[in-house]
């Protein structure tokens, strides 16, 4: 941080301080509600029942130009996806019975939802001011699970369901659901108004769902008037909670822009509409100077987080653009680029890889996918940026279809679908790197990280994994990063999940590559940036020769270099590593596998990586003798999920300089 960085944090954290004390004092449970008096200034000249009117008769603005003309969206959607009414139906029923999914779990929440309560550890959070409401509550309990529900994204759920079906009952129930949670939630009280973040997502899912249940007849002014009292103090308090900081804003700052902006652009009538608006669009701009590299990459060293912060920047660029807000072009520019990156770093079965943390945050959901979908981007992508790069089938996904309506089905329609499909990357800023076979008959693919801790450095969301290889080859993934588990819930789960024997590399004396300190879970005690000397990609090969100084820490520094071959004739890799330095270590090589794989050893310390119908053979290499075990794993493919796997950990204590290298073979099963 600069000089005058360091003030501006100082002085930003001092205000807040004061701020948040001066809350603490004057704040009540039952002052803190948006009065009438308080609704009617804020309308001015505007009356509710024009403001009702506007917005139950379809008139503009709207969140997006698939929700405005609504009736011949849906009309698109029962074409394209006739099954989406049975599915829709299905899970609009479980929410009228209140069993609601959170992640990969459905949950019973009983006759009257518990908005406090962690469903999976059955504790409540205290409904205390929101600057002394615990983050922590210790029994297993995770607030991210509590937050998840209250970001209202199943009220979206109950709107595509409504709008597909026309059953008043899930108005209804869309209607009974939020008036309960204005009840039980005061304004700046208890744990769903800790961080603006939660705040601004429920907004948006707030004004999606009132898109989609417009136009009810259980839509009244009374249910209008109710929305807009919690709309305005959802943006207020974002307003007055912005998580910004000078030594590095995230995605948690770009949500709370992306709350203020679409609040302010969807409900112009409000005073402080204008002002919002102005304010954030001024500012997304400028963090999307900052944390968005030059190669497209977001800043945080997490692909589940660049999909979220693509899908914040999107939502952004097609508001601004149905309403005629200019956006500068070189803006355009790197929204393309993030939507590249997306297009390369999705496997073959369309699936993403994990890279850093996942807990599996979307801004809005049209439709329930797995947590590694993230296939739906390119038709975003094809639509908003106009380009047949990314139009990757001759149908459109149905969440494009509820962003841009008629007139993105006629883009989409309009393009040609690409054939040109996705070659090796190297993504330099970001130090992310793609290898890819062109043989569509044995498709390889791996990505490795070479990145740092993200946010330039100061880190939040990456793991302990330099150097770290996932492995797809034959329609499967084999190597892979164990994605994240928990978060707050458990401090050794969240430390194991991101610990360098979790990931695909190279530990020495077991010692982490990335150093924790106990309590800070989202921090790494020194960065590690390491360093590529060497990217090449042909025809016949790619090439990744890389290094970290991560162990120049230990009183006997080593070095580690890896060198990552795709022979793409042969249809293999040559993993080599390269250790120099001084004294004698103990060095651990980890082969992590994906579940559903049957994991062997030969005689010969051969690994087989099995299923029904593919195999991935490890074949060490060394002038020293490497002992060989298999050990139990577990992977988290969605937050709070974990499944058991394997992994064959390779190891040996030598003096270096020493050398061990590995030759991976893809098979087809017999």
């Amino acid at each position: 941080m600069t000089a005058p960085e360091v003030a501006g944090e100082v002085l930003l954290r001092a205000r807040r301080r004061l701020s948040r004390a001066i809350s603490r004092a004057s704040d009540s449970p039952q002052s803190t509600y948006v009065s009438d008096a308080d609704l009617r200034r804020s309308l001015g000249e505007q009356s509710l029942a024009g403001v009702a009117f506007r917005i139950c008769n379809s008139l503009e603005p709207h969140l997006t130009q698939g929700l405005a003309d609504l009736e011949t969206t849906v009309t698109t959607v029962k074409e394209f996806f006739p099954e989406a009414v049975a599915a829709s139906r299905l899970e609009a029923e479980a929410i009228l019975d209140h069993r609601i999914t959170l992640f990969s779990h459905e949950y019973e929440l009983g006759s009257r939802i518990d908005w406090h309560r962690d469903p999976q550890a059955n504790l409540q959070w205290p409904l205390l001011h929101f600057t002394h409401v615990p983050l922590v509550m210790g029994r297993g309990a995770d607030v991210r699970v509590v937050w998840e529900l209250n970001r209202l994204h199943h009220f979206v759920t109950l709107g595509r369901a409504y709008s597909l079906t026309n059953d008043e009952r899930y108005a209804e129930e869309f209607l009974l659901q939020l008036a309960s949670w204005y009840e039980d939630n005061p304004p700046r009280f208890g744990v769903n108004w800790m961080i603006g973040m939660e705040v601004a997502i429920r907004a948006v899912n707030i004004i999606a769902a009132l898109e989609m249940f417009r136009g009810s007849p259980n839509m009244t002014d009374e249910a209008i008037e109710l929305i807009l009292k919690m709309l305005i103090s959802h943006g207020r308090f974002i307003r007055d909670n912005l998580e910004f900081s000078y030594r590095g804003a995230s995605n948690h700052y770009l949500s709370d822009l992306i709350g203020l902006f679409v609040i302010g652009i969807t409900m112009p009538e409000l005073r402080e509409a204008s002002g919002w608006v102005s304010y954030s669009a001024r500012r997304l701009l400028k963090e999307m100077d900052r944390q968005v590299l030059a190669d497209g990459v977001d800043y945080e060293g997490s692909i589940g987080y660049h999909r979220f912060v693509v899908e914040l920047f999107a939502l952004f660029f097609s508001i601004s653009q149905a309403n005629g807000l200019e956006i500068p072009g070189r803006y355009w520019g790197r929204m393309e680029a993030m939507f590249d990156f997306v297009r390369y770093y999705l496997k073959p079965d369309g699936t993403a890889p994990i890279v850093g943390d996942s807990d599996d945050g979307r801004l809005l959901k049209f439709k329930a996918r797995p947590a590694d979908d993230h296939s739906y981007l390119m038709s975003v992508a094809a639509v908003l940026i106009e380009k047949e790069t990314f139009k990757q089938s001759s149908r459109i996904d149905e969440e494009a279809l509820w962003w841009f309506g008629l007139r993105g089905r006629e883009a989409f329609e309009s393009l040609a679908i690409s054939e040109q499909p996705p070659s090796s990357r190297a993504f330099r800023e970001s130090q992310i790197f793609i290898q890819r076979s062109a043989n569509p008959e044995v498709p390889l693919y791996a990505i490795i990280d070479c990145g740092d801790h993200g946010l330039r450095g100061h880190g939040s969301h990456a793991h302990s994994d330099a150097l770290s290889i996932e492995v797809f080859a034959l329609n499967r993934t084999f190597l892979r990063d164990p994605g994240t588990c928990v978060y707050t819930a458990s401090e050794r789960k969240r430390n194991l999940f991101r610990s360098t024997g979790y990931h695909n590399t190279v530990r020495i004396d077991s010692e982490e590559i990335s150093q924790t300190r106990e309590g800070e879970l989202f921090a790494f005690i020194q960065n590690v940036r390491p360093q590529v000397n060497l990217w090449e990609s042909t025809a016949e090969r790619d090439v990744l020769d890389a290094e970290h100084q991560a162990y120049e820490r230990l009183a006997q520094p080593v070095t580690h270099r890896r060198v990552i071959t795709l022979d793409k004739r042969e249809g293999h890799w040559t993993i080599q590593d390269f250790f120099t330095g001084e004294g004698r270590h103990r060095f651990e090589f980890f082969f992590n596998f994906d579940v559903g794989l049957e994991v062997t050893l030969d005689p010969a310390n051969h690994a087989t990586a099995r299923d029904a119908s593919a195999a991935l053979i490890i074949i060490p290499a060394s002038d020293h003798k490497l002992d060989a075990k298999i050990e139990a794993r577990w992977v988290s493919p969605a937050y709070g999920l974990r499944l058991n796997s394997s992994a064959i950990i390779y190891s040996l204590t030598a003096k270096v300089p020493l050398a061990v290298s590995f030759q991976l073979l893809a098979s087809k099963g017999e």
